[in-house]
């Protein structure tokens, strides 16, 4: 419908997971997670132009995901934003105020934070967060928690892989540096309690420190009351990459689907805009969050081995950030 949509690219795949571990020190663990997911790829053209968009969804159940969000609208509304990101224009480079989406939040997070509250990565030197536990690093209104028991997420299980029940973890609670993510071995090294974060992607190695589901929590305003004291300023929705440097402590991200903030209002579409700064000075620099905290899309997270995680948050301010652009 509409026209201008020059190609479509569907992928489906389902599992159920059965785990089973045993251990001499007593542990008798089986655990049985099922996992759906369906992506879709969407190209839109006009003349020599492409713009493309990709949609997700997924959960630890089975066919009822499709149930609570309707694949087919879901297709509809991926191919509307293609068709309209073709009218994108450049966006203004430099220091501006940025409301990012549940999930570029989720991204953010997962990325930025996540990665470098992994202990191994600490134990390696490799995260800016080292030596750091206890210390306030960022603005109160930020918590961020890695939480294996949220019903259906995309990273959800009740034990790890190494018979760990997974628990709730407050990585940064109101801006203070409160838990690293630990396996049985890291933990020991850290004189810290297992805390539930081995997971490996099969049986065949090792399991290594990793995420779950990572959610910055909400917070207190509506999505109208970000915007509305912005002169000028970026909404940044979806990601298409980036890369991070926890040890640097340094981030880029490229959103999938971006606008203009004019006076208070969501003005026109921007092609090609992505956001970068200071993993430590960001955190600082989030001045208001919305009320509900949103699940984003479901993924995979790599470091050698994949494993399924979700990610989100709300809709997130950050008082200035460095945006990149064409123009």
């Amino acid at each position: 419908e509409g026209g201008l949509i020059r190609n479509v690219s569907t992928s489906y795949s389902d599992g159920w997971m059965r785990t089973e571990i045993v251990n001499s020190e007593g542990t008798e663990v089986v655990q049985e997670i099922p996992r759906v997911l369906l992506q879709a790829n969407i190209t839109a053209g006009d003349g020599g132009r492409l713009m493309g968009y990709r949609t997700r969804i997924g959960s630890t159940r089975g066919f009822e995901t499709f149930r609570e969000r309707d694949p087919e609208s879901a297709g509809r509304e991926a191919a509307e934003i293609a068709r309209r990101l073709l009218k994108a224009g450049p966006a203004p480079s430099g220091e501006l105020p940025v409301v990012t989406d549940p999930e570029l939040t989720g991204v953010f997070v997962h990325e930025a934070i996540g990665h470098a509250t992994e202990a191994d990565t600490v134990l390696e030197g490799e995260s800016v967060l080292e030596g750091r536990l206890g210390e306030m690093l960022g603005s109160e209104i930020v918590t961020i928690i890695d939480d294996p028991s949220i019903p259906g997420a995309f990273g959800s299980f009740t034990f790890d892989d190494e018979g760990v029940r997974g628990r709730r973890k407050a990585l940064i609670e109101k801006g203070i540096l409160r838990e690293f993510i630990h396996t049985r071995e890291t933990a020991g090294m850290m004189g810290m309690e297992p805390n539930g974060g081995a997971r490996a992607e099969s049986g065949h190695v090792k399991p290594l420190v990793r995420m779950s589901n990572t959610i910055l929590l909400g917070g207190e305003h509506t999505f109208e009351e970000l915007i509305e004291d912005i002169k000028l300023g970026i909404y940044a929705k979806g990601t298409r990459g980036g890369q991070v440097d926890p040890a640097r402590g340094t981030f880029q991200f490229n959103a999938q689907e971006a606008y203009l903030v004019e006076k208070g209002e969501i003005t026109k579409p921007l092609k090609d805009v992505s956001l970068s700064g200071s993993i430590l000075e960001t955190l600082k620099l989030i001045d208001a969050l919305e009320k509900e905290s949103r699940l984003g899309s479901p993924g995979f997270c790599g470091k050698g081995q994949l494993v399924p995680v979700g990610d989100g948050g709300p809709h997130m301010r950050i008082k200035k950030i460095y945006v990149g652009g064409e123009g």
